[in-house]
């Protein structure tokens, strides 16, 4: 009977815990697509991190850029934006991080849902448990927001 429940019931997306102890599984991906030559740029955490690292920020640089994720913070405090990507399925999910800074709210609750607004910046830092690139946003504006329904990043390789 259990493992038929484990079948019928999904199981909660992995959340902050799981993100701060699991290295950015950031990729570089095979190409970047165009974008939109007009208005703000909604962007995947996988999608922000993978330009700004991998392509210099060259087509987010001045462009109002909104991304949705989950609040994680570092062990020194800092913040994170952070969505879990998918390969196949839940059991393989990994986490990608997006460094904040800029105005944030005065108080940031680990697993709390925020669309930020915001811009580039060349800023990096490294992920703390595997070394790798996590880039900063320099956030305009941060609002709390439910849990998506699909709370995932979509795969994204360019």
């Amino acid at each position: 009977m259990p493992l038929f429940a484990l079948i019928l019931v999904a199981p909660p997306a992995l959340g902050s815990y799981s993100a701060t102890h699991t290295g950015t599984a950031l990729q570089k991906p095979l190409g970047f697509p165009e974008l939109p030559d007009e208005g703000p740029l909604r962007l995947g955490v996988g999608e922000y991190a993978a330009r700004a690292v991998y392509d210099d920020g060259r087509h987010l640089r001045g462009r109002s850029i909104r991304v949705t994720g989950f609040v994680a913070m570092s062990g020194s405090g800092d913040p994170y934006l952070v969505r879990m990507g998918l390969n196949c399925c839940a059991a393989d999910a990994q986490p990608v991080k997006i460094a904040l800074t800029g105005e944030l709210p005065p108080v940031l609750r680990p697993d709390t849902w925020l669309e930020v607004t915001g811009g580039y910046t060349p800023r990096r830092t490294k992920d703390p448990v595997n070394g790798r690139p996590v880039p900063y946003l320099e956030v305009t504006r941060a609002e709390p927001v439910p849990a998506p329904s699909d709370p995932y990043d979509a795969p994204w390789d360019g």
